[in-house]
C-alpha cells in the first residue's frame, strides 16, 4: 500500500510538471558547464542556471547589490536562462533566452533520454553549439581545489617576478580564491572567478583555458597575407602570421612589387603575435639597425640588479634572433635583448598600426618599438599594458595555464606594465575604418 501511494505521488508531481535535472554541458571550446534545469509542466516553462549564488559570492554582497540596483546584472548566478518548452515524443524542446553577466543569447535546445543538444545565438548571429549528458547530482564537475593549488604552484615557480610570492596583493588573491575553491562547480565558474579576483592584481599572473579535444597535436595554418585595399594601400592583419623570416620576407617582397605607399598593421585585440614574426616585421620596416629594449626573466629579478642599459646588452643578455632553444632559455636565462637588422626588402612608405585596449604581449611590444623609433603612427586606444612573453603549461591533460615569464623594458629602461602605450591618433570606435578614410 505504501508503495502504491509513493507511485501515486510521483505521478501527480510528474503531471504537474515540477522536475529538476542536472546536466554536464560542453561548448565547442571544450569548456564544461554544470546546468540545473527546472521544468514546470503545468505552464510549459523552464528555468536553467549554473551554481546558485556563484556571482554574488564572487563579486561580494555589496558589489553585487550595487550592480543589481544599477541594472547591470539580474541574477546571483553566472548563467541564468528561462523560456518555454514543448514536447515531441520523448524529446523536450526548449526556446528562450540565456543571460550571462556580459551578454544575452537566444537558446534553442532539446533533451532526450540522457542527452542534451542546444544552440546559443548572440546579437551578431554567432552560434555556439552545446552538447551534454545528464548527471545524477550537482556535485562539482572536477576537483577544482586541486587544480587551483597546482596553478598557484606553477605561478610561484615560473612567473617573471620572483617577488610576486611575497606580494600582499597576491596573498590576498590566493586567500579570496581559496575561500571559494571548494564551491566552484564548473570550468566557466573557475575561469570567471580567477578573472574577477585577478582584477585586484597589477598584472594577472596566469590565464586558464580548456584544451580543445580536437586541437591536440594540431596547429592552425599560418598563411595570413596582405589585403590590398587599392593600388596604393595595403592591410596586414597581425593575427595568424607565418613565423619564419623567409615567409615574412616573401610578404614584404610582394608589397615592394606592388609599390604600395601605405601599409596598415592591424593589431586590435592581438595577444598571439609570435616574437619571431614581430622581429621579422621590424626588420622589414626599418632602414637602419635599431634597439627595441629587453625582455627580463625571473632569473634577472632574482639577482636584484637594476634594469640594464643598451650598452651592456651584449655582455649580459642573449639575442633571440636565433630562436632555437628559446623556450628553454626563457626559463633559465636572465633575459633577451631585441635588435633590428634591416632586410633587403624594406617598406619605406607610410605605416599605421591599429591598436586597442586588448593589444598586448608581443603585439604591444612591437607597437612600443615602432612608436619609439617613429616608424609607425599608432591609431586607436591605449594598449593593454601587458607587454610580456608568455609560456604555456599543460595541467592535468585538460587545461592550458599561460604564465608571463618575461617582462619587456624599452631601450630607455621604461616598463609599460599596467600603463600601456598611448596612440598617436586616439580613436575610440572602429579605428581601422578611421585609418582607411585617411
Amino acid at each position: 500500500m505504501c508503495r502504491y501511494y509513493l507511485l501515486l505521488i510521483f505521478n501527480i508531481l510528474s503531471f504537474s510538471g515540477f522536475t529538476q535535472t542536472y546536466w554536464r554541458v560542453e561548448n565547442e571550446r571544450g569548456e564544461e558547464l554544470l546546468l540545473t534545469i527546472h521544468i514546470n509542466g503545468a505552464n510549459q516553462t523552464f528555468e536553467t542556471h549554473t551554481r546558485k549564488e556563484a556571482l554574488r559570492e564572487m563579486a561580494g554582497s555589496m558589489m553585487y547589490m550595487l550592480a543589481k540596483t544599477a541594472g547591470k546584472i539580474k541574477y546571483p548566478e553566472l548563467m541564468h536562462g528561462e523560456g518555454k518548452i514543448s514536447f515531441q515524443g520523448d524529446t523536450t524542446v526548449y526556446t528562450g533566452n540565456i543571460d550571462y553577466p556580459d551578454k544575452i543569447f537566444t537558446l534553442k535546445a532539446k533533451t532526450w533520454k540522457d542527452n542534451f543538444y542546444g544552440l546559443l545565438t548572440d546579437s551578431k548571429n554567432k552560434v555556439t553549439v552545446l552538447t551534454g549528458k545528464k548527471l545524477g547530482s550537482d556535485k562539482p564537475l572536477k576537483d577544482y581545489p586541486s587544480l587551483i593549488a597546482s596553478t598557484f604552484s606553477l605561478v610561484e615557480q615560473f612567473y617573471w617576478d620572483s617577488n610576486l610570492k611575497k606580494a600582499t596583493e597576491w596573498q590576498s588573491y590566493k586567500q579570496d580564491l581559496n575561500e571559494l575553491k571548494s564551491k566552484i562547480a564548473d570550468d566557466y565558474e573557475l575561469a570567471m572567478t580567477m578573472m574577477w579576483l585577478g582584477k585586484k592584481l597589477n598584472q594577472v599572473p596566469h590565464e586558464i583555458k580548456k584544451i580543445r579535444k580536437n586541437s591536440v597535436g594540431t596547429q592552425p595554418s599560418k598563411n595570413n597575407k596582405v589585403h590590398y585595399i587599392n593600388e596604393k594601400k595595403g592591410l596586414l592583419n597581425l593575427f595568424n602570421l607565418p613565423e619564419t623570416s623567409e615567409e615574412i620576407h616573401q610578404i614584404f617582397k610582394e608589397i615592394a612589387d606592388k609599390n604600395l605607399e601605405v601599409l596598415i598593421l592591424e593589431a586590435s585585440g592581438n595577444r598571439n603575435l609570435s616574437l619571431s614574426s614581430a622581429l621579422s616585421i621590424a626588420n622589414h620596416v626599418s632602414t637602419k639597425p635599431g634597439n627595441w629594449g629587453s625582455f627580463l626573466t625571473r632569473k634577472w629579478a632574482e639577482t636584484g640588479e637594476s634594469i640594464p642599459m643598451p650598452a651592456s646588452y651584449e655582455q649580459i643578455l642573449k639575442n633571440p634572433l636565433d630562436l632555437s632553444g628559446f623556450t628553454t632559455n626563457i626559463m633559465t636565462g636572465k633575459g633577451f635583448y631585441l635588435k633590428t637588422v634591416p632586410s633587403s626588402a624594406v617598406f619605406k612608405g607610410k605605416i599605421y598600426m591599429v591598436i586597442n585596449k586588448w593589444s598586448s604581449n608581443v603585439a604591444e611590444t612591437l607597437a612600443i618599438y615602432l612608436k619609439n623609433e617613429k616608424l609607425a603612427t599608432l591609431v586607436g586606444q591605449k594598449s593593454a599594458g601587458s607587454p610580456v612573453l608568455n609560456h604555456v603549461f599543460e595541467l592535468d591533460k585538460q587545461y592550458f595555464i599561460t604564465i608571463p615569464c618575461a617582462q619587456f623594458y624599452d631601450k630607455n629602461g621604461k616598463c609599460f606594465q599596467g600603463i600601456g602605450i598611448e596612440p598617436d591618433l586616439p580613436v575610440e570606435q572602429n579605428a581601422l575604418a578611421y585609418v582607411l578614410k585617411l
